[in-house]
């Protein structure tokens, strides 16, 4: 036992201090965050009253109007550096916040959406991503990624906890958003002071670095075949994923009855686990086909997400979150691995910004579709469909499972050899 604990601190000894700097502050950005993002959905329906097809519209199809930004935000972590868009896209979260905390209208708060979602966290993931992959080496990044989204959970298990004790002494949402904004504030001052520039030396160089046919920048990024193949997979767990923060609450409040304060336990127990298990599960299945773990994920997600239109007592909730959180333990780092490996150094940043664009697409494709069916169709039936939708996604990555291995480094000597 002594043993395995020596060496699981000297693991984490072996990252270097920069990656610890950010960790914490993605936990700091993150937890301030989830003192109001699990709400917002939930006050735009109570206090707002807005339809579940406009809350669809708002947080589905607005972020997807303004996803051609997202790209131009890869592009700006290679050329700028990762330091400058990981600052700016904080600040935006403030803005965010502040304004979500005085919005009277839906448009206001679909003017928001449309900032946040172009400048705000994707670029936020964009830049991170690529700073981790810069920090550290192959065979660490699955791990990094891990312990990276585990900060980001514990972030949420230490908001909804926050919030859902302020929400019972009668604090009211307005509070909760500013709050939020302040520890934003806080994590830009501690990225401003203690965070450098990791960006290669390949990604600072004059020539645009070219593959064989010549092609450079986004052109190459979208003729890498094996990378195009992975997102399109990729797409269908996230679709379904994307539903949770958002359509399942209000799902589960509006339509199962189940109070606001316990949503916030709800997911609080969902980081709680992915705080448990992530680290050690992801280190120890770093070594295995990352096709099969990502079938393992998307099928679980679907079980887990979808399994909620069969929901009925609040303990059948409880299993099904831990069912999907099992899921998301291994989808994310995984699969951001894998664009790691994927990506040539000197469009480090570009690859990261098109699967931010994947990872926020089908994010918001998600909701989209969720609110509309919820409307048009019914709230179980809605979920059915994401049941089926995360099923066909651990299909794609079992059908992918054969020779990925050498595929991807056919692909790479490919890219080594331009």
């Amino acid at each position: 036992m002594f043993v395995r604990l020596r060496r699981f601190s000297h693991g984490l000894r072996a990252f270097p201090r920069q990656f610890w700097v950010l960790t914490i502050g993605i936990f700091i950005y993150v937890g301030a965050a989830a003192l109001a993002f699990p709400f917002e959905a939930i006050y735009l329906r109570q206090n707002l009253h807005t339809s579940m097809t406009m809350i669809g519209v708002v947080f589905g199809l607005v972020p997807l109007a303004v996803m051609p930004m997202q790209f131009w935000g890869g592009h700006l972590t290679d050329r700028l550096g990762r330091r400058a868009v990981i600052l700016v896209s904080v600040l935006v979260g403030v803005v965010w916040f502040v304004g979500f905390a005085f919005v009277t209208e839906v448009w206001q708060v679909a003017a928001l959406v449309a900032l946040e979602s172009a400048f705000g966290w994707p670029l936020f993931q964009t830049a991170s991503n690529a700073m981790i992959a810069d920090l550290l080496p192959p065979e660490r990044r699955q791990e990094g990624f891990g312990i990276t989204r585990a900060a980001m959970n514990f972030g949420v298990v230490v908001g909804p906890v926050l919030a859902a004790q302020a929400l019972g002494f009668g604090v009211s949402y307005r509070v909760l958003f500013l709050s939020a904004a302040t520890g934003c504030l806080l994590m830009v001052a501690m990225m401003a002071v203690w965070i450098r520039e990791s960006r290669p030396a390949s990604a600072v160089q004059r020539l645009r670095p070219t593959d064989k046919e010549g092609r450079s920048g986004y052109r190459r990024v979208f003729h890498d075949r094996v990378f195009i193949v992975f997102c399109l997979a990729a797409v269908l767990p996230v679709f379904c994923i994307g539903n949770f923060g958002s359509i399942y609450a209000v799902y589960i409040t509006s339509f199962l009855g189940v109070p606001s304060s316990e949503w916030a336990y709800l997911l609080t127990l969902n980081a709680l686990i992915v705080v448990a298990v992530q680290i050690p599960l992801v280190t120890a299945l770093r070594f295995r086909n990352r096709m099969i773990l990502l079938a393992v994920s998307s099928g679980l997600l679907a079980l887990g997400i979808g399994g909620s239109a069969f929901a009925g007592p609040l303990w059948s909730l409880v299993v099904l979150i831990i069912v999907l959180s099992l899921g998301e333990t291994l989808l994310s780092p995984v699969a951001s691995a894998e664009v790691a490996d994927l990506a040539p150094e000197a469009l480090r940043g570009r690859y990261m910004g098109v699967w931010t664009v994947v990872w926020n697409g089908g994010a918001a494709l998600g909701p989209a579709f969720g609110g509309w069916a919820m409307d048009n169709v019914g709230g179980r039936q809605a979920f059915v469909a994401l049941l089926v939708v995360g099923l066909a996604g651990a299909v794609a990555f079992l059908a992918l499972a054969p020779g990925w291995r050498r595929r991807k480094v056919k692909a790479a000597e490919a890219g080594a050899t331009a």
